[in-house]
């Protein structure tokens, strides 16, 4: 096997997957996976999960930071709202936004959890998922995904609004949070997920389960 690190993008670094080549490796018939794609299944929840997890943790992370930022600053401006930054409630409205995208993107993520708990404990008594708790599952993931993603880009960029320039310095790497969240979300762009949404709400259209990336042949 060889991995290459040839990932280019501009956010989740410490976590992205390169290119991997397996050349004449042996897999036991009991580690490979199948599965029938013209039917509902679990797994791309499971996979999607992972996902919006690690989108809440950048929204905590947003907090953390912000707090961390704004508690042992002096300087304030003269047209500010407090003695101190930690006083003005202007900044103390954005921290609490920040926080409550946090809240928000949390509990979404234990939603999404726990529909996938049921179906497993279906799995562990031996008994198939109901068809309607699988589409409700991916359909809840799907509008995770979609209000997630957009909750926690904004919570990036407001964060900025606590410190003026300073916020900007390199060494902080502010940035970060949310080039991270920007990549996540670029993985699966949310757009085809609100549309999955809206054509099941609207014509009664099955949840898409499978999809890839590539170009189609002629």
């Amino acid at each position: 096997m060889e991995r290459v690190d040839d990932w280019r993008g501009f956010g989740q670094r410490l976590s992205a997957s390169g290119t991997t080549r397996f050349r004449n490796v042996r897999v036991k018939p009991g580690h490979v996976l199948l599965y029938v794609r013209d039917q509902p299944t679990p797994l791309t929840a499971h996979f999607q999960l992972t996902h919006l997890a690690t989108l809440a943790g950048i929204a905590r992370a947003i907090v953390r930071d912000a707090v961390a930022f704004v508690q042992p600053r002096k300087r304030v401006y003269s047209h500010g709202s407090g003695d101190t930054p930690r006083e003005d409630p202007l900044v103390q409205q954005v921290i609490g936004q920040l926080a409550s995208t946090a809240f928000i993107a949390a509990s979404t993520v234990q939603a999404v959890a726990r529909g996938l708990g049921e179906i497993d404990r279906f799995r562990q008594r031996g008994e198939p998922a109901p068809e309607s708790l699988l589409f409700e599952v991916e359909l809840n993931t799907a509008k995770a995904q979609a209000g997630i993603v957009d909750a926690v880009l904004q919570a990036g960029t407001r964060l900025f609004d606590i410190g003026g320039a300073s916020a900007l310095q390199e060494d902080r790497r502010l940035d970060r949070h949310w080039r991270n969240a920007r990549t996540l979300a670029s993985h699966n762009p949310t757009i085809y997920k609100g549309r999955v949404v809206g054509d099941h709400l609207l014509n009664g259209a099955r949840p898409t389960f499978y999809w890839a990336v590539g170009a189609i042949a002629s």
